[in-house]
């Protein structure tokens, strides 16, 4: 590990106690103790990221996402670890029983083969039926990251990693004469998008909740590729007819996207209400296995260009001109 203060190259044995042997200052994250194997100069790097190189402001969630979706299992590696596991505990059964002398080592072998033999039989079967229901969790929970490795760092570098904000610290500000609203039931997005000045850049309203949007204005609906997040973006067409702008993550943009985050929750019961919705055959049946990618992964440079997006779609719709303007690449950057 290469020391954050003073760039030496440590040895497990050079860095005991969290301290460098070399310019004796302490660091915050032990790689072979950390969840997510992190180490500071990986945080930092992470917080770079997610800066975009220009300083955008990102949560300690989006954080949490960027640091362990190279971590995420799939189904495949999930069960290969069952039935791994399955095959040690019974060879350890069959250890035990010829150890203690529960029974005979002869008696253990001749009838453990054939039981190891269907075992293995067995998982090969059920392989397609598994693989249709294992959850895919993140590999440590935002519980534990929050409180190994923000925790540990705070202290040592007095404050969050650089451009980080807290989530549950951070409030969306009135706006006197909103222009747009943004609705969002996710708080570390909302905070992602307060800490990153959309408030004052567009005059928009931000809120979790459809009855505390103002009224009159064009409504920016962003969710998760989830059941919730389709289920919202339905509401809020049903309660907010044509102000809604739905500009959400959809199911789509995941299946398009091989780098997107895809965790998985238990097979839902209820999906009938999908199909009122604009969704084709393929994610209809991607969210119906469980599947889901939330919102609060994708780097706050993607998520403000998305929202910008949605601003100019709602400003060329009123705009007959701004939208020529646009299709000739008016205000455009040139390439030569």
């Amino acid at each position: 590990m290469i020391c954050p203060h003073c760039n030496a190259n440590l040895l497990r044995k050079q860095r005991g106690g969290r301290r460098c042997s070399a310019c004796k200052r302490e660091f915050a994250l032990e790689p072979k103790e950390s969840p997510l194997g992190l180490h500071d100069i990986r945080v930092r790097k992470l917080a770079e990221r997610l800066g975009d190189g220009r300083g955008l402001r990102y949560t300690l969630m989006q954080l949490w996402y960027a640091a362990g979706r190279k971590k995420v299992p799939d189904e495949q590696r999930v069960f290969k670890r069952v039935r791994i596991g399955v095959g040690v505990a019974l060879v350890v059964v069959a250890i035990f029983l010829m150890a203690s002398g529960a029974a005979p080592a002869g008696v253990v072998i001749a009838l453990g083969a054939p039981v190891l033999v269907l075992a293995i039989v067995g998982m090969g079967a059920a392989r397609p039926w598994f693989l249709r229901r294992a959850t895919v969790p993140m590999p440590v929970s935002y519980s534990t990251f929050r409180r190994d490795v923000v925790g540990r760092w705070t202290p040592i570098y007095a404050g969050l990693p650089p451009g980080a904000v807290d989530e549950g610290q951070v409030l969306p500000p009135p706006v006197d004469r909103p222009r747009f609203a943004a609705l969002c039931p996710d708080r570390s997005v909302l905070a992602c998008l307060v800490a990153n000045n959309v408030s004052q850049t567009w005059a928009m309203a931000l809120s979790d909740r459809i009855d505390q949007l103002p009224p009159d204005v064009p409504v920016i609906v962003l969710h998760d590729a989830s059941l919730r997040g389709i289920a919202l973006a339905g509401r809020a067409r049903a309660a907010l007819g044509s102000r809604a702008v739905v500009a959400g993550l959809s199911p789509r943009a995941v299946l398009a996207n091989a780098s997107a985050l895809r965790l998985r929750e238990s097979r839902p019961d209820d999906i009938a209400f999908l199909r009122a919705e604009p969704l084709s055959e393929a994610e209809i049946e991607w969210l119906a296995d469980g599947w889901w990618s939330p919102l609060a992964a994708v780097p706050p440079a993607k998520l403000l260009t998305a929202l910008q997006r949605a601003v100019e779609r709602i400003e060329d719709a009123g705009d007959p001109d701004r939208r020529r303007a646009r299709e000739v690449g008016f205000l455009t950057w040139p390439t030569r």
